[in-house]
């Protein structure tokens, strides 16, 4: 079952990547009959079809806590803890609005997957470049500013058994520079569906706990590294984790 489970969301991921591409141009070409809005809310709609489909195949469920807490309105800058690859449609499925992320470059580089980061308005940051991670900040801010929600993993690498690790205070003056608030999403269970390293897919369930929403003004008030420190601490509490007082000041590396 291990082997077929997997197959099927491989397969089936592989064909809605492909089929997505030449969907996605029509609807930029709809543009400017259709708005913006819409063709980036029809993107979206596409995508967390797919999303919420390939956690359907691997058997898993997701609960959800504290999903009152997901903003209505407004633009934010989800920051989450890494566990596995499969966080990204674990958190597509419970976000309903249009989200991008802020993923690792090698995904670019896999074929069809690029046309995707341009049209969900994804951005690629190189890990242990400087000056590229700063870029990437940049460009992260600059759609926040535009109105773009994000999704950020302030680890920059996942998790190999779900503690959390070292958050780059850096990454989080994406929120500041585009003045929006911040909503701490803790996953836990995901690495358990389809663990670091693993070609496999795993049978098993996942919990998301959205916290309450850092508003933007408490954004701007605080140094970077204290609101790294305030946000890995509640995610922490929200998986039972403790958390060691050094924290990271870097960028994603």
């Amino acid at each position: 079952m291990k082997l077929i489970r997997t197959l099927a969301v491989y397969v089936y991921l592989g064909l809605v990547v492909i089929c997505g591409v030449p969907y996605f141009n029509y609807l930029q070409k709809k543009k400017t009959q259709l708005g913006e809005q819409l063709v980036t809310e029809k993107i979206y709609a596409y995508a967390r079809s797919m999303a919420k489909r390939i956690v359907a195949l691997t058997g898993g469920k997701i609960t959800v806590h504290g999903a009152e807490n997901l903003p209505e309105e407004g633009v934010a800058l989800y920051v989450a803890n890494h566990q596995s690859y499969i966080d990204i449609p674990v958190l597509m499925s419970v976000i309903a609005r249009p989200i991008g992320f802020v993923a690792k470059e090698e995904i670019g580089k896999i074929p069809f997957f690029k046309k995707w980061i341009v049209h969900m308005k994804c951005v690629l940051i190189a890990r242990g470049d400087a000056r590229k991670a700063l870029t990437a900040i940049l460009q992260t801010a600059k759609l926040l500013q535009q109105g773009h929600s994000m999704v950020l993993y302030p680890e920059g690498t996942r998790s190999v058994d779900g503690t959390l690790g070292e958050f780059k205070a850096g990454s989080l003056k994406a929120a500041q520079k585009g003045k929006v608030m911040i909503v701490p999403v803790a996953i836990d269970g995901a690495r358990d569906i389809m663990p670091r390293g693993s070609f496999f897919m795993y049978k098993k369930n996942v919990t998301v706990t959205v916290l309450p929403p850092i508003l933007a003004e408490q954004v701007q008030a605080m140094d970077s590294k204290e609101l790294a420190a305030m946000v890995k601490s509640q995610i922490a509490q929200a998986l039972g984790q403790s958390v060691p007082e050094k924290n990271g000041d870097e960028l994603h590396g």
